[in-house]
């Protein structure tokens, strides 16, 4: 059975944030958030693979934390190298369980790069 591997770029997220003026703390309670939905977000990946075991690339989710709440929602994929459907509604699906520990007053709009390689 091959394992797989997710990376959840949060190298960019900080890039991306700090043009928009969004402090280190919103941008360490995103990433958190996105962590916490690793696991989910490598099983839709899994599920994938077993449909297509060449699946691989780049997924650009873009959402926004609504202001007061925190919730994710908005959700759009920028960027979609697998290309699989399923995947992508599976991924929007985790990622839209989500909402921010600290809900800030306004809306933050956020591109977040997920990464999906399998591994031998």
């Amino acid at each position: 059975m091959r394992s797989l591997s997710l990376c959840l770029v949060a190298a960019s997220l900080a890039a991306a944030c700090s043009r928009t003026g969004t402090g280190a703390g919103v941008r360490t309670d995103i990433t958190a958030r996105m962590q916490s939905a690793q696991a989910p977000i490598q099983q839709c990946y899994a599920d994938a693979l077993q449909r297509n075991r060449k699946l691989r690339g780049m997924m650009v989710v873009m959402f926004r934390a609504a202001a007061d709440s925190g919730q994710f929602g908005d959700l759009t994929v920028a960027r979609d190298e697998p290309g699989d459907p399923t995947l992508r509604q599976c991924v929007l699906g985790e990622v839209g369980k989500l909402k921010l520990q600290t809900p800030q007053r306004t809306s933050i709009e956020v591109s977040y790069p997920i990464n999906f390689q399998p591994t031998k």
